[in-house]
């Protein structure tokens, strides 16, 4: 996006992502092919609850247990981005769909609420009617409520889990209670307990002068010290690393724009904790929307720490950012997924699927989503024999 310092990219939401089965590696495989996903050779890094930072070469493991690192990123596995951005990636993969036969793709649509209805498959015995609103729609297209009729559909698949939990930021009204069976997947779906996060995003006219690494992961309770193959400096700043779980120089990734440098810092859960005493998510029952006034506040704080952290890593006195915004993520991760690639109740047309029943990573989503597809079209094509 452009900015007053010219063009710069964030990925405030995935960082990266690995392909561990050979499945998602061929998948990745006629992705980078297509031009739209790269690997990312950046220096990473893990800073130890010691204050080291031990600087680790990519080495190319075929191992399937993961772990080492955020989210995996010192496991040794390629880690690859979107290009020239994430969400390329995403565009691509809806301009895949659109292009085959019998599909449409609609963007800008928020559902918001759903019906069920009876009968079979078909145009006169569909299962759920949508309501919901259309980026760019008037006020002339929408019922008294603001929302529009979406249409009925045979099926519903659920990407998100928080479409199911009543005061959440994507709760679609009526689905928990349209059956027995679905208000207790919505309580299952509660159950699984969810990490929120907040991300710092910085950007600096110029780059950050000594900077020995590009991506750093850090252990619970870490300082702030360097000790490697760039040698070692710095005094300990333990409250300040403690308060991030992840920092990376996303100018470092391929693609990206070169006109500043931008920076993304992921709140640790106990950060985060901290500052939902502060701003808190949900009040008297009711989901808090974030507002320019608590991005200011939280980005603010967060820049006390994140200065704290690098100033030992920088040559000089660390400068101010001429860009400095933040984001919270109320479902970041998801502690305790469900455990199962997907959900599918056929009595009531409905899947599940996505982190909060396969786990955060991006291959889990790809393939959480496939199975689940897989499913619902093996139902449709076999009740339309």
């Amino acid at each position: 996006m452009e900015s007053e310092i010219g063009a710069v990219s964030y990925d405030h939401g995935a960082q990266f992502f690995t392909a561990r089965s050979t499945e998602f590696q061929r998948e990745v495989a006629e992705l980078q092919a297509a031009g739209v996903v790269a690997e990312w050779t950046g220096r990473h890094a893990r800073i130890t609850a010691d204050g080291s930072c031990q600087l680790l070469a990519q080495t190319r493991s075929t191992s399937s247990n993961g772990g080492a690192g955020f989210c995996g990123s010192l496991d040794g596995l390629p880690l690859y981005v979107g290009t020239p951005t994430n969400s390329a990636l995403c565009q691509h993969l809806g301009q895949q769909l659109a292009q085959q036969q019998g599909v449409i793709v609609e963007q800008g649509v928020k559902v918001q609420a759903v019906e069920r209805l009876g009968g079979g498959c078909g145009t006169s015995g569909s299962r759920w009617r949508l309501r919901g609103t259309r980026q760019g729609r008037g006020a002339a297209d929408a019922g008294t409520d603001g929302q529009e009729d979406l249409g009925a559909y045979d099926t519903v698949v659920l990407a998100d889990g928080m479409t199911l939990l009543p005061g959440s930021a994507g709760h679609i009204s009526g689905i928990e209670q349209a059956a027995t069976s679905l208000a207790q997947l919505a309580a299952s779906v509660a159950a699984a307990t969810p990490q929120p996060c907040f991300a710092l995003m910085l950007a600096w006219r110029q780059p950050l002068p000594g900077v020995p690494f590009d991506s750093a992961s850090f252990d619970a309770g870490s300082s702030s010290s360097v000790d490697g193959s760039s040698g070692s400096r710095g005094a300990s700043s333990g409250s300040s690393s403690a308060a991030f779980q992840w920092i990376a120089c996303d100018s470092s990734k391929p693609g990206r724009p070169q006109d500043a440098q931008c920076w993304v810092a992921l709140t640790s859960p106990q950060r985060t904790q901290q500052l939902l005493e502060s701003y808190p998510l949900v009040v008297d029952g009711k989901f808090q929307p974030q507002t320019e006034q608590l991005r200011a506040a939280v980005a603010a704080e967060l820049l006390s720490d994140f200065t704290a952290l690098m100033q030992p890593f920088v040559e000089g006195v660390l400068p101010p950012p001429a860009s400095c915004h933040a984001q919270r993520w109320g479902r970041a991760f998801v502690a305790s997924p469900l455990g199962a690639e997907f959900l599918f109740l056929p009595s009531q047309r409905l899947a599940l699927c996505g982190d909060v029943t396969a786990g955060s990573s991006i291959e889990s989503a790809w393939r959480s989503g496939r199975a689940a597809g897989d499913a619902v079209a093996a139902m449709l094509l076999a009740s339309a024999l």
